[in-house]
């Protein structure tokens, strides 16, 4: 094989990885919606412990929440979870997540303290606790309160076949 075609064949290995790589990073529909659902996770979690001595105590409706939804949050994590494995091993990906979530509980909790959202975030633990038990369900309640997960790689392109007539 001639010297050009060597560095043709890396060329083209090479464009092929890092568009795999690309690939990898974006973040899929079920990813987006699994992020969606741990950002209310986190977003009650926050309020439940900031508002805990309010008179709009968020904890107990946040833990029916959990306790309710737990085998969507459990599903929402799994998903999440194999998101950050793609292109990782497990220790890496792991630390991928944890880095995620804990960012998330940071994003909410570097608030002021201010306990006016109490109310309103007891009604959305309670609004989360109540809904039917499908992850769709729960992102619609994240996207209704504008609630807007990072998506490092942001979200996947979306191809769309058509045909020549």
């Amino acid at each position: 094989m001639s010297k050009f075609k060597k560095l043709m064949l890396v060329g083209i290995i090479g464009s092929i990885t890092m568009a795999g790589s690309a690939q990898a990073a974006c973040w899929a529909p079920a990813a987006v919606d699994a992020a969606h659902v741990r950002d209310l996770q986190s977003r009650l979690m926050v309020a439940a412990l900031r508002c805990a001595k309010s008179e709009h105590d968020v904890l107990p409706h946040y833990n029916r929440f959990v306790r309710d939804k737990k085998p969507l949050l459990k599903l929402g994590n799994g998903i999440l979870r194999g998101h950050f494995a793609k292109g990782r091993n497990k220790k890496q990906a792991m630390q991928h997540y944890d880095r995620y979530a804990v960012s998330l509980a940071n994003k909410y909790g570097a608030g002021s303290g201010d306990l006016s959202e109490c109310k309103a975030m007891k009604e959305l633990a309670n609004s989360a606790a109540d809904t039917d038990s499908k992850l769709s369900s729960l992102v619609n309640i994240s996207q209704f309160h504008g609630l807007t997960p990072n998506l490092p790689g942001g979200r996947c392109g979306i191809v769309i076949a058509s045909t020549e007539n």
